[in-house]
């Protein structure tokens, strides 16, 4: 009897009628077919090689259809060049020469020989045809495969979430391994990566993951575990030393990666401490770090510290307690006074919100406005802020006190969060306060953003009998179109002006010119940062309309700020 187990190396022997077959491509650009048996010729409904190759172009793109080769190509590298494995579990559809769809599992390994070529060997199976004569579904290589699938993702090789808690976890639990070396995490986000996908499609942007995945295992090595969590947001586990370094050159590494485009990155970076024994814990620590520098162009990676975790404890607690400070009044309305240059007298007060409170002491406006705005939390302390206002001016006339307008800052959130107008002119109504007595202060820099919705509700206020004023003008970005476009009463000049008028003699010049202008124009000029006596004559002399700043008075409870009013000999203006 012959030795068939032999022969089976005989390729006129392999069988024949099989749903399935194995063929090698080259793994390069071409991915070139070298060999084909007969039940893959076949599957292609060709009859030889030769006429294979011809209805493919004689590359294994030519076998896929063209709607599924972007996503297994992508599939495939990720499998078998971006991760430990070197082989690929992958499904997609083909087209027979005769036109029939058939739908195809494909088992593929990367083998490299000499000079540097590398090579794909792939079995291949026509699904439907093998499950309709096999009952017996997922083979044991089939089953071994999906359960490596499972530690990894799908499309760049890299672990999963899952796989990397698991992994990492059982490193940070060895006391001994803890011991010898010294763990860092690094959490990476893509800057404006739902903005690339939108410009060049979702294809580009798989691309651009695969990349980053590979770009990552080559620098960070194999003292590192690195997973893709979501999206584009990356997180490695490293014992390396040099982990600043590693980053700064794989964000150069990354930035033309995609020829044409610039591709930005962020890192937070968090050195495991003796004192952190979760995986979640630390993870956590190095996102926290990136968000802090997600939009920001100057910077491209932030340590966690002692420092940033008081920080943002400090915004944790803002927002936990917020409501409970509005409701138990640890917000307080300071007052600081504005002066009417000509007079010397008191003409307004802009109010000022301050939080006190009984855990944490005293918090200034730095510590809780831009956390509150961040959350869109923010329309809930301004509206106290106009309670507060309108309820101190009832109680000044029950006692017969000098009243003179107030001046409220309003956030462009408040716009959106929130009906602001009506918030006002309902508590308004409430303590009986005249509208000439309330005025509203906007940031230049919400005015530039060229809301309809803001601009509409600016002109209500005014429609209504408020003064508009703009805050901070001169600081950041400021555009003159934002003079033309909006009907105020009041501009504000940012302090910054008066800061530079020591040292810097083109200040005063810049001053005379854009208070002569707004004079010009109807509107009256208020110069904030006002700390000497030269620079109240000099606004005098440039004929500025009104004064703000602690040469008059610093921000104080209304009943401090009016005796501290009395002490220095300065008067209410009649309204």
């Amino acid at each position: 009897m012959p030795d068939t187990n032999n022969n089976i190396s005989d390729i006129n022997h392999i069988p024949t009628g099989l749903p399935g077959g194995f063929f090698i491509y080259r793994a390069d650009e071409k991915e070139e077919i070298l060999f084909a048996e007969e039940n893959v010729i076949k599957l292609f409904g060709c009859e030889t090689i030769t006429e294979l190759r011809e209805f493919t172009g004689n590359s294994f793109q030519g076998m896929v259809h063209p709607d599924d080769l972007d996503k297994i190509q992508n599939e495939i590298k990720s499998q078998t060049m971006t991760s430990e494995k070197r082989h690929d579990y992958v499904r997609y559809r083909i087209v027979t020469k005769q036109g029939d769809t058939r739908y195809i599992e494909d088992f593929g390994h990367l083998l490299h020989g000499e000079h540097g070529l590398s090579y794909f060997y792939v079995f291949i199976v026509d699904i439907d045809k093998n499950e309709y004569l096999n009952r017996s579904r997922n083979s044991f290589a089939e089953t071994q495969i999906f359960s490596m699938n499972q530690n990894s993702d799908r499309l760049t090789g890299l672990y999963n979430m899952a796989t990397f808690y698991r992994k990492v976890q059982d490193i940070i639990s060895d006391d001994s391994q803890r011991t010898a070396d010294k763990f860092t995490f690094v959490h990476l986000d893509i800057a404006n990566f739902k903005i690339f996908n939108e410009r060049y499609g979702f294809q580009r942007g798989d691309d651009l993951l695969c990349r980053i995945a590979y770009t990552i295992r080559s620098l960070f090595g194999d003292i590192s575990i690195a997973a893709r969590f979501s999206n584009d947001h990356f997180v490695i586990f490293t014992a390396a030393h040099n982990v600043t370094e590693l980053v700064e050159k794989l964000h150069d590494s990354i930035l033309n990666i995609i020829e044409g485009t610039r591709v930005e990155i962020r890192a937070g970076i968090y050195e495991l401490e003796d004192s952190c024994k979760e995986v979640g814990l630390a993870c956590d620590r190095a996102r926290l770090a990136c968000n802090t520098v997600k939009h920001r162009y100057d910077i491209i990676y932030n340590i966690y510290d002692v420092k940033l975790y008081e920080k943002l404890r400090k915004q944790q607690y803002v927002v936990d307690y917020v409501d409970d400070a509005v409701e138990k009044e640890y917000i307080k309305v300071y007052y600081q006074p504005v002066i009417r240059v000509k007079t010397g007298e008191i003409c307004g007060y802009e109010a000022l919100a301050r939080w006190i409170d009984p855990k944490v002491g005293f918090l200034s406006p730095a510590d809780f406005i831009e956390t509150l705005e961040k959350f869109h939390l923010i329309h809930k302390i301004d509206a106290f802020i106009v309670k507060k206002v309108c309820e101190g001016y009832c109680t000044l006339r029950d006692m017969g006190e000098p009243l003179v307008p107030v001046s409220i800052n309003l956030s462009r959130l408040d716009f959106e969060l929130c009906n602001i107008v009506e918030i006002v002119e309902n508590y308004r109504r409430l303590y009986d306060v005249p509208r000439n007595m309330l005025d509203i202060e906007v940031t230049e820099s919400a005015l530039n953003e060229r809301s309809d919705h803001l601009k509409n509700e600016c002109r209500k206020f005014r429609d209504n009998g408020y003064q508009i004023w703009i805050d901070d003008f001169g600081s950041g970005y400021s555009s003159l179109n934002t003079l033309m476009e909006y009907d105020f009463d009041v501009l504000k000049l940012d302090m910054e002006f008066l800061r530079t008028y020591d040292h810097n003699p083109k200040t005063g010049n810049l001053l005379n010119y854009i208070v002569y202008a707004a004079v010009e124009m109807g509107i009256q000029p208020l110069t904030e940062g006002v700390e000497t006596q030269e620079h109240y004559e000099f606004l005098k002399g440039i004929g500025c309309e009104k004064a703000q700043g602690y040469f008059f008075g610093k921000p104080l409870p209304m009943e401090e700020t009016r005796r501290q009013t009395r002490e220095k000999g300065l008067a209410w203006e009649q309204v």
